[in-house]
């Protein structure tokens, strides 16, 4: 039972820390548009208290409290805002605002809590501290420093200014509601993390190609434009593949044959291939590789597609199946290129080799252009 409970909650710890680190700049997104929308609805509840506070408790006067968190609250909102329209997304940057938010709301609202009223309780800190969790997306570590530090000035200065009776009650209320606050807030962190997990897999999902277990054609394709696309120098290699014959071997053999060439076709390339390196499959029997940061001869890298047209055929020979791939490469040493040009000249490459007798494999550097 003690074991159980100990891996449930680093299974717990884990979840949220790949959270934390997975969705950064997600978090950093939502929590710019939650200071905005805190610091603005909090200036907004200020002026509505200024108004109907003297209706309901007669003799209320506004102090120097209530009135300066108004303009630390606009002044929170007009930086939010501000660095939005900047299209900057620093997560430090965005963060240490947001905490620097949390302290001053905190800090008003002790100094409201504490010294206007000595002889009366607390109302809005235990109040606050629930609110809390909600308020923003931090680690759970995060918001525990801060409201324990606060308990701990709050404590410090309801002992110094109000009568003992009533600070014992204030510490007690403060103190419960801290408890609570951490319970909340580890139950939202949870579902955070619960629904930011369950979507990362569909997404990862959406991404694959069901049968191969590889990318699929729109994520591959996407995934090496935005590798090319950079108007920068690269070194690396674009491989096209292609099953010869595969819609003979699906009508003289069966489909469940081709679909099983396909399937060996993406676990090959998957253990072929660095995980670094974008693998899809971008056709009914084509496939599509690029090998990133890729530094060999090209004679090198003939030799491992020739390898792998061996391998491929080898697989396929166990499972009683006569199978061959053509394949066409591009080899690029130091050069800027868009996806488009790679993908036609690979392509025109796989075309002259299935043109000279298939199971052959064509690589060309473009430099040679």
């Amino acid at each position: 039972m003690f074991f159980n409970l100990i891996g449930f909650i680093r299974k717990d710890l884990d979840l949220k820390e790949a959270y934390f680190k997975s969705a950064e700049n997600e978090i950093a997104e939502k929590n710019l548009v939650l200071l905005q929308i805190s610091s603005l609805l909090n200036a907004l509840l200020l002026v509505l208290f200024y108004i109907i506070t003297p209706y309901i408790i007669k003799g209320w006067a506004i102090t120097l409290q209530h009135f300066l968190f108004l303009p630390a609250a606009l002044a929170f909102f007009i930086i939010s805002t501000v660095y939005a329209k900047t299209g900057r997304r620093n997560k430090r940057v965005i963060t240490g605002i947001c905490l620097a938010f949390e302290v001053t709301l905190f800090a008003f609202v002790i100094s409201i809590d504490v010294f206007p009223y000595p002889d009366a309780p607390s109302s809005f800190l235990p109040l606050l501290y629930i609110a809390f969790p909600a308020l923003f997306i931090l680690r759970f570590r995060q918001m525990f420093t801060i409201m324990f530090l606060v308990e701990i000035v709050y404590a410090v200065a309801v002992i110094q200014i109000k009568n003992p009776l009533m600070a014992e009650n204030d510490i007690f209320n403060s103190v419960v509601a801290f408890i609570f606050s951490l319970a909340v807030a580890h139950v939202i962190l949870k579902l955070r993390a619960d629904d930011h997990d369950i979507r990362s897999r569909y997404k990862r999902l959406s991404m694959l190609d069901s049968l191969t277990g590889i990318l699929n054609k729109k994520s591959c394709e996407n995934a090496i434009s935005q590798y090319l696309n950079t108007n920068t120098p690269v070194h690396c290699a674009l491989l096209f593949l292609d099953l010869d014959d595969f819609k003979k071997i699906n009508d003289t053999i069966g489909h469940s044959a081709g679909d099983r060439l396909l399937e060996e076709t993406g676990k090959l390339l998957h253990k072929t291939f660095h995980a670094s390196d974008i693998i899809g499959r971008v056709g009914g029997d084509e496939f599509m590789v690029l090998l990133t940061n890729y530094q060999d001869s090209k004679e090198s890298l003939k030799k491992r597609c020739t390898t792998l047209q061996r391998t491929l055929q080898q697989i396929m020979q166990n499972h009683g199946v006569q199978a061959t791939c053509s394949i066409g490469a591009l080899l690029v040493k130091g050069q800027s290129i868009s996806f488009q040009t790679a993908y036609t000249l690979a392509d025109k490459y796989l075309y002259e080799a299935k043109s000279s007798g298939k199971n052959n494999c064509i690589v060309q550097n473009l430099n040679k252009e």
